[in-house]
């Protein structure tokens, strides 16, 4: 070949080389890109190595060509496929042609959330759809590129959580990701909710209405976080502007109300600063939307009331003062922005105030009702019983007041003591035993009514108040584990017109009926004959253990009306087996149940086992034996030596590795 030829043979190959290399550029450069509609300001469709996310969906590329700064993609979902056109960039703009939905110019979102919308949404207040039953919510996405140890943070599942209005607790919703991170979750969804979305792991505080579909992109590679939507702005100028979280707390206990009224206005003044911000941001975005303002409002409003309330537990007696209940009621509770799903901070502040109301109104005791009761012939006692109930009555009068006056801790305990220890308080217990289910339908009924009173005092519109009254119901469940009583039911069935409100108590006793007509199968559930007549703690304890001298015990004290221990007892057969070689005996003592209550979380929980002991003393007993052991809260574990003594250590199961390392040690093992 001539010099010549050779030389133009050399130049064709650099040029289409260069070429080759430039087209294999302009393609990877359309790799990890999100574009958004110019006109709507809304993102629309995004690109990876292998997948085109669009129309709330990741779509396999099925085939790509790139010419002259553009590309023919062709994209296929499930059984759909659509020809994607890419133009040429142009002034910083690429006109995008999708098959069958048209024409959108687009520009490049280089930000780590989605830029301010180019013009204002005046639409106030979200979607209320009056807590319909049957309602949900889908979220579709991609956690992309996710590094090792953001897998290892939250595990393969994606999670919602919510705030349930009923059942007063956080609710999660899960799904399992695929090995790319992508998901699809549909969940149930009573109202507009504010939703903590894959919280461990992305930390995304958003909002979500019923009815619709989002997609939300999480790019580990990008650093950016976007949702796509047919009305997803909201939840994109949520991730651009998050609200601020309170960080008030009233650590000093039994504040007086000087302490209180300031703590009223410091947390006060802090609302209006985050306001403030709030303001300053809207003239920097003037195109933030008015659901974006109207939220922030909202979700300021809440965290104040919330804060408010809480703080009521750091005051004296729970004395709250008048002025501060009356600024709760006019500033928070009056301006209450619904739906009332929207916060979370919204649910406790709800709860927390109308228990101040009710507590304000000196909720009637057991004794009350006993002695109303009698009064009204609705329970007909003995000459002596009665006489019983007005000697009780002279001396809780005193006790009352000789209480108020003693200052002396030592004195107090004193006074208590020698109250619980009197013939006529023995006698009035016995009655209210004797008479326990009466009393239980009375006090019920009567304390339902004065929870209405306050609701309707206050100005609840219809469907707050049955929200409410169901969550006073679904609570005592909760706390009872057991069934409502016929009585309460009736009431309910009258009460409550809001379907998903009472539908949601009428599933959860459901569930406790069904417990209850469940058997107890292979468990020890140990009557207290044996130590019938014995009132020492130590020796009551030592009575109890001495079946299993020779093994390792481990005690749990616990309640049935204790959130912390029936958590604990979820876990119980996932301990059991864990520890299944070191020879352990697991006895558990019952503080204060009910015998129904006791029986149905055993059965619920499934605390059962060959090696499983459960004992629901008496009162006295079980109080001298916690005195024994120094029980000041609940639950209580510990340790006993197969020679039964009792070991000064940490022996809380629920973290099983810590527990597992001691009994190693106690078998002489080595870690």
């Amino acid at each position: 070949m001539k010099p010549t030829k050779l030389f133009l043979a050399l130049a064709v190959a650099v040029l289409l080389g260069a070429c080759a290399n430039k087209e294999a550029q302009e393609t990877q450069s359309l790799t990890n890109t999100y574009w958004r509609d110019d006109k709507t300001g809304d993102w629309v469709i995004g690109f990876a190595e292998k997948h085109v996310i669009y129309d709330n969906a990741v779509w396999d590329i099925v085939e790509q060509t790139a010419q002259g700064g553009g590309y023919t993609l062709t994209i296929r979902k499930d059984n759909r496929t659509r020809e994607v056109k890419v133009n040429p960039m142009k002034e910083g703009e690429r006109t995008i042609i999708i098959e069958k939905d048209g024409r959108v110019k687009c520009s490049p979102i280089t930000t780590s959330t989605l830029p301010d919308y180019s013009t204002r949404d005046n639409r106030q207040g979200l979607k209320d759809n009056g807590y319909r039953m049957g309602d949900s919510v889908t979220i579709v996405g991609w956690l992309k590129d996710m590094p090792q140890r953001a897998w290892k943070r939250a595990g393969k599942e994606f999670e919602v959580v919510i705030q349930n209005i009923i059942a007063n607790e956080q609710q999660s919703f899960y799904t399992s990701m695929n090995s790319l991170g992508q998901f699809v979750l549909k969940m149930p969804l009573l109202n507009t909710s504010q939703a903590l979305v894959d919280w461990k792991r992305s930390h995304i505080n958003t909002v979500l209405e019923p009815g619709e579909t989002y997609f939300l992109l999480v790019d580990f590679s990008t650093g950016q976080r976007l949702f796509m939507g047919t009305d997803a702005r909201l939840q994109n100028e949520l991730l651009s502007y998050p609200p601020e979280w309170y960080d008030t707390r009233m650590e000093k206990r039994d504040s007086d109300e000087k302490e209180a009224m300031d703590f009223l206005t410091a947390t006060n003044n802090l609302r209006n600063k985050y306001m403030n911000e709030l303001q300053e941001r809207i003239k920097q975005h003037s195109n933030l939307s008015q659901r974006y303002v109207d939220y922030l409002t909202g979700w300021y409003q809440a965290g104040l009331g919330m804060e408010l309330m809480q703080g009521r537990f750091s005051m004296k007696g729970l004395q709250v003062p008048q002025p501060y209940m009356d600024f709760v009621g006019k500033e928070i509770w009056q301006k209450r922005i619904k739906p009332y799903t929207l916060y979370t901070d919204f649910n406790i502040f709800k709860r927390d105030y109308i228990d101040q109301l009710e507590f304000m109104k000196k909720p009637i005791t057991r004794m009350e009702l006993l002695h109303c009761m009698v009064e009204s012939g609705e329970i007909s006692l003995t000459t002596e019983g009665k006489r019983a109930l007005e000697d009780y009555q002279v001396k809780l009068e005193k006790f009352r007041t000789d209480f108020e006056n003693a200052t002396d801790k030592k004195k107090r305990e004193v006074l208590i003591e020698t109250f619980n220890a009197s013939e006529e308080v023995k006698v009035v217990n016995e009655l209210l035993k004797v008479f326990d289910e009466p009393i239980q339908k009375a006090g019920n009924i009567f304390n339902l009514r004065q929870t209405l009173e306050v609701l309707d005092s206050v100005g609840c519109d219809n469907n707050l108040r049955d929200l409410h009254l169901a969550a006073t119901l679904y609570k005592w469940i909760d706390i009872s584990r057991k069934p409502l009583l016929p009585e309460v039911v009736v009431w309910m069935e009258q009460e409550i017109k809001l379907p998903a409100a009472k539908a949601a108590v009428i599933e959860q006793n459901n569930k406790y009926l069904a417990i209850q007509h469940r058997d107890i199968l292979g468990s020890n559930l140990k009557s207290s004959d044996d130590v019938k007549s014995m009132s020492d703690g130590e020796k009551i304890l030592r009575k109890l253990i001495e079946p299993y001298k020779g093994k390792i015990i481990l005690l749990d004290v616990w309640g049935t009306w204790c959130g912390p221990c029936k958590r604990a007892l979820e876990n119980s057969q996932e301990e059991y087996e864990h520890l299944k070689d070191y020879d352990i005996v697991y006895l558990y003592l019952a503080n204060r149940s009910d015998e129904e209550s006791w029986k149905n979380v055993i059965k619920e929980y499934n605390v059962t086992g060959d090696n499983v002991v459960h004992y629901n003393l008496p009162t006295e007993q079980q109080a001298a034996i916690e005195h024994y052991l120094g029980v000041n809260s609940y639950p209580t574990y510990k340790l006993i030596d197969r020679d039964g003594n009792i070991l000064g250590v940490n022996a809380d199961p629920r973290d099983l590795n810590a527990l597992e390392n001691l009994l190693k040690m106690m078998n002489g093992t080595k870690n």
